[in-house]
């Protein structure tokens, strides 16, 4: 007889801790309600994460990965300047859509001793807004610079823009309205990395 297959449950707690996190921020996420909502046993969550940090490691790591590939599926046009544009909006989309996702990982608290996963899995996101770089520069459409700086550049605009819009500072009569302008207001910041003529 062959064991179990402990993937479903593991899929289940992961999706409720997901749904209870989006809902609700870190607070709302124990193992008591991830089981509950889950529809398993509170000790099968023990069974699969060792506490709640571990649990929120894995989030931090799943949502790092989400925001990756939608860079990557997202950036898919022959012109690069576009796929700039295309890349970086997937990005701010992803925090728009997942906000207690994003602060789980660039919030007020970070996740101390990452794991190695976690470390992994925001390299790659990195890597995603790096490529977008390399591209637009081969292409001529983006000034030079060292594209890894570039792209922590790239990133700190991007956060700066997503993070500014979840927590609603993007309003009038100081700023562009996010909720009505935002794109506009990404194709000013994105504006700024063009080549000088």
């Amino acid at each position: 007889m062959s064991p179990r297959d402990p993937g479903p449950t593991r899929a289940a707690i992961l999706m409720a801790a997901s749904d209870l996190l989006e809902g609700g921020g870190p607070d709302a996420v124990t193992l008591r309600a991830v089981g509950e909502t889950a529809g398993v046993s509170r000790s099968a969550a023990y069974r699969h994460f060792d506490d709640k940090s571990a649990l929120l490691s894995e989030l931090a790591r799943q949502t790092l990965d989400g925001m990756a590939a939608a860079i990557r599926a997202a950036a898919i046009d022959s012109d690069s300047r576009v796929n700039l544009r295309l890349g970086s909006g997937a990005y701010v989309e992803y925090v728009l859509n997942f906000p207690h996702h994003y602060q789980l990982i660039f919030g007020d608290t970070p996740i101390s001793a990452p794991a190695p996963e976690l470390e992994a899995a925001a390299d790659s996101a990195m890597l995603a807004l790096q490529t977008l770089v390399e591209r637009a520069q081969a292409a001529g459409q983006l000034g030079g610079g060292a594209p890894r700086e570039l792209a922590t550049v790239l990133w700190v605009l991007l956060h700066g823009i997503a993070a500014l819009q979840i927590t609603g500072h993007l309003h009038e009569p100081r700023t562009l309205d996010g909720d009505t302008r935002l794109g506009e207001l990404l194709d000013l910041a994105l504006a700024s990395f063009s080549p000088a003529d």
